[in-house]
């Protein structure tokens, strides 16, 4: 064989060989890998257009992919590398991952351009398939453009800042599921935050949407917010919020964690309220317009959520709920005004993450119309009290569904469409000094069978009463007289099927006569009481602001409170961990600085005044020391610059007055 001809069989050997090999790789493409990877050897497979040097990965040209639904364009699968996009663009199909990183850590992705995807960058703390836990990554100075999330973010001790996340559907923006992160300067467009569990030991400033500042406060008490675009308020108390909106349909405008005694006003957007007691919504335009991606979606909705007041808030559910009650017990409800084109204008129900049955919830003088179902009591709502509310052109207007004992007084009910009540498996409820009025038909029961163990059999609601034993309700169409006189009826009204009122008025009842006694709540464990806000207090006692000629500085401190972690940063270098006795080499004559910073318990975290102190020429060594310090368990090192941006955070970009 000539030389040529055997180079050539040669290549073309190894061209059939790449090939191979590449299609190998699609074939093996999973949810977990994607089509283009950053092996855990550091190798790129899958596209020639990421370039390696070291542990730093830069792309070299843009790069174009289609992937479903769930799946990964482009996978990073190692530790500690770099991904560098340098401003180039990443564009997909309008499905699917672009970047993710399962169980990595210290992973920086940077510079990128990331247009069409349904997600763009997804960080998960785990990766399930190879037992690995992820953090200490870095998210810098992106642009997102994307269905979905532009930012998936569920992991820990991560720093995200300087993205651009335009979103082209205002319910996403960011998915955060993260602690001990530092979320800074980031810019939304059309999109926002989105928090749907309390988080703990964040750090956020800086950032906007639609220019205006985005307030994430954690364990603190007596402030003021006032004209924010979003705020998320997590184990805080006694806290003023105010003037909140963006005119966007946003997933959530304000969020309640563990938050109590806090009073939100003049606000504009939808709220969610999640183990957090006494509260006060007032005077707000509480809007939802529900989506695929916000199917059961609520105005406002209090999850786990006692003792709280809504009141006198203008609320306009499109297609979802106006107010949801969701294991919440003891809250009143009233002077609202509501319009739900959904399920429900206002809905009190135990769900499968708060089971606790909602009871003791006291509606009154609201005005509920246009909703599906005016009322929705469901799954367990029991010894709620609704009296004095006008409910007019619902299809039902109380919509009872394993509704137990509940009273109901003093309504006007008229131009149900369907029913004026609707009952299905849901007893002992009570209805008298009720005006019905127009109403397609007074009452419905559905029969349908229920499918038992052993035995189908069909349920009838049981006990429900439409009199005290002494008055019942108007009925317009009720055609009994009243011979002697007394404004009650001698002939019963049949309800609906067998259920009677027996004492039908014949003149409708004066509602704002009603009164009710206020049960009042108690909690019934410490958990459900307010986080206290754990204080750490960090005194220096050596060095001092002094001139030292002697070749040892100790370095001492006092340090009161639940500390987690301790560090201290030397000439405003990066944070040194503080675990006992150290020694500070290869300081030079001068002037020199100490600060020391603290995490607590609960992520809080705390700065010591900075001490300057000078080194004479014949000056060596300090020597450093910790004495009167707690014990401290390991904890996360924040970063000196992050610390400093936090306390900038508290008195810039946003209108925060705290009360003295």
């Amino acid at each position: 064989m000539k030389p040529a001809t055997a180079t050539i069989l040669l290549c073309l050997l190894l061209l059939i060989v790449a090939l191979t090999e590449s299609k190998l790789v699609l074939a093996e493409s999973s949810p977990f890998t994607g089509k283009i990877r950053i092996t855990a050897d550091g190798v790129v497979e899958g596209t020639d257009k990421i370039s390696k040097n070291e542990n730093v990965y830069t792309m070299t040209g843009d790069i174009s992919g289609s992937v479903d639904s769930g799946q990964i364009l482009i996978s990073i699968e190692k530790d500690n590398i770099v991904f560098d996009g340098a401003g180039r663009t990443i564009k997909g199909t309008g499905t699917g991952i672009a970047i993710a990183a399962y169980g990595r850590k210290e992973v920086t992705i940077k510079n990128v351009k990331i247009i069409d995807f349904g997600t763009g960058i997804e960080l998960h703390a785990t990766d399930f398939e190879n037992n690995s836990t992820g953090s200490n990554n870095r998210i810098l100075d992106n642009y997102f453009e994307t269905k979905y999330w532009g930012i998936s973010l569920n992991t820990n001790n991560a720093e995200v800042s300087g993205n651009q996340i335009i979103a082209k559907n205002s319910v996403y923006g960011v998915n955060f599921q993260s602690n001990n992160t530092v979320f800074y300067n980031n810019a939304f467009v059309d999109g926002g935050l989105v928090i749907f569990l309390p988080c703990y030991g964040n750090n956020f400033y800086g950032n906007t949407i639609n220019g205006k500042p985005i307030v994430y406060i954690e364990h603190q008490a007596n402030q003021i917010i006032d004209g924010a675009g979003q705020v998320f308020l997590s184990d805080c108390q006694n806290m003023t919020v105010r003037n909140v909106e963006t005119g966007l349909n946003l997933r959530m405008t304000i969020g309640l964690f563990r938050t109590h005694n806090t009073t939100v006003a003049k606000c504009k957007g939808n709220f969610m309220l999640r183990d957090s007691h006494s509260n006060t919504l007032v005077d707000n335009q509480l809007k939802d317009s529900g989506s695929s991606a916000t199917y059961g979606s609520s105005a406002v909705v209090l999850l786990g959520s006692h003792n709280n007041t809504l009141a006198d808030n203008l609320v306009v559910a499109k297609d979802s709920i106006g107010i949801s009650l969701a294991g919440s017990s003891y809250n009143k409800l009233y002077g609202n005004n509501i319009s739900s084109t959904g399920q429900a204008g206002i809905s009190i129900e135990s769900t499968s993450d708060y089971q606790s049955a909602p009871e003791f919830n006291y509606v009154y003088d609201n005005l509920i119309s246009h909703a599906e179902n005016g009322l929705s009591l469901r799954t367990g709502a029991r010894h709620n009290f609704v009296y004095r509310n006008t409910f007019a052109d619902c299809q039902n207007a109380i919509y009872l569904f394993s509704g137990y004992e509940n009273t109901l007084l003093g309504n006007n009910i008229s131009c149900s469409t369907q029913y004026a009540v609707y009952f299905y498996i849901s007893d002992n409820n009570n209805f008298f000094h009720n005006n019905f009025w127009n109403n397609s038909k007074p009452a419905y029961e559905n029969h349908e069978t229920r499918y038992w163990p052993g035995a189908n059999e069909t349920y009838y609601s049981e006990n429900n009463t439409w009199d005290n034993g002494k008055e019942g309700n108007y009925w317009d169409d009720y055609t009994g007289v009243d011979a002697n006189g007394d404004g009650i009826g001698e002939t019963p009204y049949n309800v609906y099927e067998g259920f009677y009122d027996h004492y039908p008025l014949t003149a409708p009842f004066a509602t704002d006569t009603v009164t009710v006694d206020f049960v009042g709540w108690v909690p019934s464990s410490s958990s459900e009481e307010p986080h206290p806000i754990e204080e750490l207090q960090i005194v220096v006692l050596s060095p001092e602001n002094t001139t030292y000629g002697m070749a040892n500085v100790p370095f001492n401190l006092t340090v009161l409170g639940p500390v987690a972690w301790l560090g201290y940063s030397l000439d405003f270098q990066p944070n040194v961990t503080l675990t006992g006795n150290t020694t500070l080499t290869g300081l030079s004559p001068g002037t020199h600085s100490i600060t020391v910073y603290g995490n607590t318990t609960q992520g809080v975290v705390e700065v010591s005044e900075t001490v300057f102190f000078t080194l004479s020429a014949t000056e060596s060594v300090p020597t450093a020391t910790i004495a009167a310090v707690a014990a401290a368990s390991t904890g996360t090192v924040v970063a000196v610059a992050a610390v400093v941006y936090v306390k900038k955070r508290r008195t810039s970009g946003m209108n925060v007055v705290k009360n003295s």
